[in-house]
């Protein structure tokens, strides 16, 4: 390992997947979507608020509990939210919701890259340093808006509303070099997981409430909102809760290895959660499945014995057809 990979390769391996190959994958993605006719205001919104809520909430119980500096706080409110929603979420949701799974894939793919991995850089560049006021809201709007996620999402959203539609060897080679994307930054979190268990065991402290966020607190607070709050139709609070169970994304990790934001734990938490998930989004989805009907147990003996009223009518209406047989 030492003599294959120098000290610098993380940093190498995620500075391709943040600037290169994860916004080649994002740009082609949501240019393929057809946003106009599957979009669902009202399940965008939820998502929205809901992320950005247990975003906030995170932030803010790091800071007060824990101390941690800012930027640091905004990496581990992130992966509070930050699903692994590209490489898993997709696939699972196809695979469970079928054809119709093609709306809230496209919406929790807006909600995830345009709107929390955006908000969560440029809270992480405003954090930083120290200014005026006004210098930290440039900071956060250039943070979030001018970043290779922002800029690869509004390219594909403008190519989905215009239908114009990416030529052939272009799509290839977004194709080629987004699929680059997961693999690299999941063999750079090895790497880096390695590194550290060399230098000790890996930092459990904080983990364990990441993993239980993620899996637990997030899907649970989505469907009290999509289910009780908002009484929405049982397939799109389906839809929601999956994409809110889902493990930590390893772009979590890239941004965090990027700003120096304290990785490690993070790391840790997406290895933990993506293992712990293989029971909690089957579990999820059991919960949200709907239950058979109760099968009809077979009468006793009291109820299927006659009553007075019907042994009347039943003799009452042979009597008759005895009569108008005789009668013929």
């Amino acid at each position: 390992w030492r003599s294959l990979f120098a000290a610098d390769t993380v940093r190498v391996f995620n500075t391709f997947a943040f600037m290169v190959a994860t916004p080649a994958m994002v740009l082609r993605v949501m240019s393929r979507q057809p946003i106009a006719e599957l979009w669902n205001g009202v399940f965008f919104a939820a998502l929205a608020l809901i992320g950005v809520a247990v975003l906030a909430l995170a932030i803010l119980l790091q800071r007060r509990l824990l101390g941690l500096p800012f930027p640091n706080a905004v990496s581990r409110g992130q992966a509070l939210v930050g699903g692994n929603f590209a490489f898993l979420g997709i696939p699972l949701m196809l695979a469970f919701l079928g054809d119709s799974a093609a709306a809230p894939i496209a919406i929790g793919l807006i909600c995830d890259t345009a709107l929390i991995v955006p908000l969560s850089i440029g809270l992480i560049e405003a954090g930083r340093g120290q200014g005026s006021p006004l210098a930290i809201a440039a900071r956060l709007v250039r943070g979030t808006i001018v970043n290779p996620f922002m800029l690869s999402i509004m390219a594909g959203i403008a190519l989905s509303l215009s239908g114009v539609a990416l030529p052939e060897p272009v799509d290839r080679f977004l194709l080629f070099l987004g699929a680059s994307a997961a693999p690299v930054g999941v063999f750079a979190l090895g790497i880096a997981a390695f590194q550290w268990s060399r230098q000790g065991r890996l930092p459990l402290r904080g983990v364990l409430p990441l993993v239980a966020g993620k899996l637990i607190l997030h899907p649970l607070l989505t469907w009290v909102v999509l289910a009780l709050v908002l009484k929405l139709d049982p397939f799109w609070v389906q839809a929601g809760v999956l994409y809110a169970a889902l493990p930590i994304a390893a772009n979590v990790f890239v941004i965090a290895e990027r700003f120096h934001t304290g990785s490690r734990p993070i790391a840790a938490a997406i290895v933990i959660s993506t293992a712990a998930a293989a029971l909690t989004f089957p579990l999820a989805l059991w919960l949200l499945s709907p239950r058979p009907p109760a099968r009809k147990r077979w009468p006793s003996e009291e109820e299927v014995v006659p009553s007075p009223q019907w042994a009347a009518k039943a003799w009452r209406y042979w009597w008759l057809t005895s009569s108008a047989r005789a009668a013929e």
